[in-house]
């Protein structure tokens, strides 16, 4: 069984995260969270421990969490950051670890484990001339990006089943 870590940032989407991990489990994809202290004032931990049935990592602890899971021989095959903000983005961009969402990518980026984001912000924010840059940087480094769906002057969460194709086909 594949198993992932899903990275969840402060954008409204994230209000949508419970429902795509019950659709990676239908799938047979383990999935385990962690949090940024921004979106657990959209999403509190506990709609993610029981819709994945793992406890949520909100902080880094002695246990080194982002280790034992996106490290070198870590226990994921793959690190999702669903919904990204501009914020969470430029700073993995810029190798800075200090969210547990951003300790889990750069990790997961020294260890060569697959990235996959999920942009989800206002458009003003997806377009500016320093994310789009971003973006275009954490590309040429490998990382995989879902596009959203752009409307509304929103740069909106991807549907939940073009991310589960994308991630799966990732995982190969």
């Amino acid at each position: 069984m594949a198993k992932i870590v899903l990275a969840v940032c402060g954008s409204v989407a994230a209000v949508r995260v419970a429902e795509l991990i019950r659709e990676f489990a239908r799938r047979g994809v383990s999935v385990e969270c962690v949090m940024s202290e921004a979106s657990k004032k959209i999403i509190h931990p506990n709609v993610l421990e029981w819709a994945s049935g793992s406890k949520v990592i909100c902080e880094i602890s002695g246990a080194v969490e982002h280790v034992r899971l996106c490290g070198v021989e870590g226990e994921a095959d793959l690190l999702l950051v669903c919904p990204a903000t501009s914020n969470t983005i430029s700073k993995i961009a810029c190798g800075i670890d200090d969210t547990p969402v951003t300790t889990f990518a750069v990790t997961a980026l020294g260890s060569g484990l697959s990235l996959v984001i999920v942009p989800a912000m206002h458009v003003s924010m997806y377009y500016n001339p320093f994310v789009v840059e971003n973006i275009k940087k954490l590309k040429a480094a490998g990382v995989t990006f879902i596009d959203p769906e752009v409307e509304e002057n929103k740069a909106k969460l991807a549907e939940n089943d073009v991310i589960i194709e994308k991630v799966l086909e990732v995982l190969g």
